[in-house]
């Protein structure tokens, strides 16, 4: 069994965090939701949202609607606040408390999909950070060359590499306080941004489709279900009467104001110049002294972000039943991502490639999601804390270590999820049922979701406590 009873001074800022996927005990629970806003908050200063947003803005809607698609798209982040909830109850990991869904052995399976999803997106903000510091150097006259290319990655590499091994508080401080640096950064050139639409007229755009309308959607709402895998991580040293409604608040409010401001950007940005290229497309509307700091906050924010991939990338792997320490398994997958990124920068660019698979790869996670949801709402945030840290055995165990429910579930949510998707690698049969849109993730989460809690509830299959073990604590009657 993998519990640890570490002193109240285990998990300090700047020193090496001590646990992995064990439970935290309460005399460790120090952190705060001030820390796990501004860690979400700080997380998603990112330039893929400038991203998201350019895309959208392509796709020949109005600018209203065009918006109002990417404020509906994030609202989804509310997913990852509730996940977030089971995080304190439990005092594990996300990939961890899973184990209760989808039983000991079965768990496996999403564990591996959301270790090699936070690789990929390791990967993506690697190569993104990367670039973005080649090109500041080029407009600081020291050029681009390999020496350059080779400079930039180490610096990215080590700050990621630096912070993550430090673990959990160190990232809610340094976090918290590039939270503010970078809100400021992407506030002014919002600002420059809307000020030359204003200026030079935005365009409108014409009537979309519905088709077009649900396109706009998923690739808006890829981005929070890209996080509902790993919101207990941050969550899990919270004490455990935290109320429900904080947990979920800060976590989705963190990431749903970045998101929806910069996306924003990003659309309005389209409405007024080519972003085919963001950063070309912005330096014509942006004055070169304003650029850099555009710049300066991409490579901050694709490293904070970077952060929470890494870190979660860790606590997928222990999750799988990988035997080694969380440090050891953060250095692994930092290794591993380093090794695609540099061929990406070096060799051969097939970012598109990897960002249109990334994406694709919430036909996993909505169906994931749809299943957790509905076994936490079964057994109302109560788990069996031992349990969950049980090899073999125990109120997890089910059926030689699966549930086969959930796990059916999952599968048949996440084949019509894969369904309903479109993608620039994947276009599945029953897209024509919704005039070419991609209803990928609603199908997913409702499938899955709907379909387990129905049958669970009808079977009995899913109690409010444990069997066995240490008792659950408490959930406080007025947060559930």
């Amino acid at each position: 069994m993998a519990t640890s009873d570490h002193p109240v001074g285990d998990n300090r800022a700047f020193a090496v965090e001590q646990h992995g996927i064990d439970h935290i005990p309460e005399t460790s629970r120090n952190a705060t939701p001030r820390e796990i806003f501004s860690t979400w908050f700080g997380a998603n200063v990112i330039f893929t949202y400038i991203v998201i947003g350019a895309i959208v803005g392509s796709l020949g809607m109005p600018l209203w609607q065009s918006l109002g698609v990417v404020v509906l798209g994030n609202l989804l982040y509310v997913l990852v606040g509730l996940t977030s909830i089971a995080g304190p109850r439990a005092g594990t990991a996300m990939l961890t408390v899973s184990r209760s869904a989808f039983g000991i052995v079965g768990n496996r399976l999403p564990s591996v999909l959301s270790w090699l999803t936070t690789i990929g997106w390791t990967t993506v903000n690697m190569v993104i950070g990367t670039l973005s510091l080649v090109t500041l150097a080029d407009l600081a006259g020291l050029g681009s060359g390999t020496a350059v290319k080779v400079l930039a990655l180490v610096l990215v590499t080590g700050v990621t590499v630096a912070i993550t091994v430090l673990g959990h508080a160190t990232i809610l401080v340094v976090n918290t306080v590039l939270s503010f640096a970078l809100g400021i950064g992407t506030a002014v050139l919002g600002v420059l941004v809307v000020g030359e639409a204003v200026r030079n007229g935005a365009d409108s755009g014409g009537e979309a489709t519905f088709g077009t309308w649900l396109i706009a959607f998923a690739v808006v709402a890829a981005a929070p279900m890209s996080y509902v895998n790993t919101g207990a991580d941050y969550s899990r040293y919270l004490p455990v009467g935290t109320p429900a409604r904080t947990i979920t608040l800060v976590t989705a409010s963190g990431s749903f104001i970045p998101a929806t401001l910069i996306g924003a950007v990003g659309v309005v940005a389209a409405s007024v110049t080519d972003m085919t290229d963001p950063i070309a497309g912005l330096q014509g509307i942006v004055p070169e002294v304003l650029l850099v700091v555009y710049l300066a906050v991409v490579v901050g924010g694709t490293i904070t972000n970077n952060f929470l991939n890494t870190y979660s990338s860790g606590m997928s792997l222990l999750a799988v039943g990988v035997s080694t320490t969380r440090t050891r398994a953060t250095m692994l997958n930092i290794s591993l991502a380093l090794a695609v990124t540099c061929y990406v920068v070096f060799f051969r660019d097939f970012s598109e490639f990897l960002i249109a698979f990334l994406t694709l790869m919430i036909v996993w996670s909505s169906a994931w999601c749809g299943v957790f949801l509905a076994d936490m709402a079964l057994r109302r945030s109560r788990y069996d804390v031992d349990g969950l840290q049980q090899t073999s055995g125990g109120p997890y165990w089910y059926r030689s270590g699966w549930n086969v429910p959930a796990t059916a579930w999952f599968l048949v949510g996440a084949l019509t999820s894969a369904l309903f998707a479109t993608s620039t690698i994947w276009t599945g049969s029953l897209t024509a049922w919704v005039d070419g849109g991609d209803l990928s993730i609603p199908a997913g989460l409702l499938v899955a979701g709907l379909g387990y809690y129905l049958h669970a509830r009808a079977r009995g299959l899913v109690t409010p406590t444990g069997a066995s073990g240490r008792a659950p604590a408490p959930t406080p009657t007025s947060t559930m």
